[in-house]
């Protein structure tokens, strides 16, 4: 119940969540992306897939109108909801009220030790539905919050998933696949009907969860050497690795000493990046560390 005494209103029930939006001027941005989940069996779905017992702490990103923060206030010890947008924040406090803690931020400026703490107790799970807008660099915030994490489930569009759960060797392989497969493995737990959603988009969606490695497939110490080798390798996708490594920007590596370099990996220099795996990409960011190492000595 809300204060006035009247029924607490349900972001699961279309009609409801239409009342919501008249009532603080709200109107779905298609192009960032605001779609709305008003199945109640995908939101438990959603919770379902993070595994939760009732003890754990959740950090809700882009809470919506409360749709899966509800159920999650119902399956944990504590719940954390953030949401950029001011008029979803009224709405939150409306459909969830006490029961979650409310943060009016935008993700991807967020501060984790701010929100989460100085412990980085590898023991939140994340809960997340990701516009397709900014997918890509949202991931990659959350990943950076991965020593508070032990887990993340993410509802994304269907392309992303298909690009997330990627094999080497497939065409849907990407910067993003090889970046999140070096800190976690990717699992489906299903597809969610694009009806599921108001306004309807245009694709279905695909709840997906990241169980983070421990430790991650990187050493600290060779980050960004294997960040700035799978970007130089997908920078020029239809290029092979010899001459995309040769080329890209800071590359101080002739096409003939990249070639010698990947042979000496165990990487066929004629290969495309899409074929290559995070861990042939990690032997060769430690040859390329090697041998800049060596050559300050």
């Amino acid at each position: 119940m809300v204060e006035d005494g009247s029924a607490t209103p349900d972001p699961l029930v279309p009609a409801q969540l239409r009342s919501l939006f008249r009532k603080h001027g709200f109107r779905p941005r298609r192009r960032l992306g605001q779609t709305f989940l008003v199945d109640r069996n995908i939101a438990h779905k959603i919770v379902r897939a993070a595994g939760l017992t009732g003890e754990e702490h959740v950090i809700e990103v882009g809470a919506g109108a409360g749709a899966v923060t509800g159920v999650l206030t119902r399956s944990a010890r504590r719940v954390v909801a953030v949401e950029v947008d001011p008029a979803l924040v009224a709405m939150l406090r409306e459909t969830v009220g006490s029961a979650a803690e409310i943060v009016h931020a935008d993700l991807l400026t967020l501060k984790w030790v701010g929100i989460l703490g100085a412990e980085r107790c590898g023991s939140w799970h994340v809960v997340a539905n990701l516009p397709y807008a900014i997918t890509g660099p949202a991931i990659l915030k959350l990943l950076e919050g991965a020593d508070w994490f032990a887990d993340m489930v993410i509802m994304v569009q269907e392309e992303v998933a298909e690009r997330l759960l990627a094999e080497p060797g497939s065409r849907d392989r990407s910067l993003l696949t090889v970046l999140v497969e070096a800190a976690a493995e990717v699992s489906s737990f299903g597809r969610v009907s694009r009806t599921c959603f108001f306004p309807r988009p245009r694709v279905d969606s695909v709840i997906l969860r990241l169980s983070l490695r421990r430790p991650g497939l990187v050493p600290a110490q060779l980050a960004d050497g294997f960040g700035a080798v799978v970007r130089a390798a997908f920078s020029s996708r239809r290029k092979t690795l010899a001459n995309a490594l040769s080329q890209a920007s800071g590359s101080k590596l002739p096409k003939e000493e990249a070639a010698v370099l990947l042979s000496d990996c165990g990487i066929d220099p004629s290969r495309r990046a899409e074929t290559v795996s995070g861990q042939e990409f990690l032997r060769l960011a430690r040859a390329l560390h090697a041998k800049r190492t060596d050559g300050l000595q």
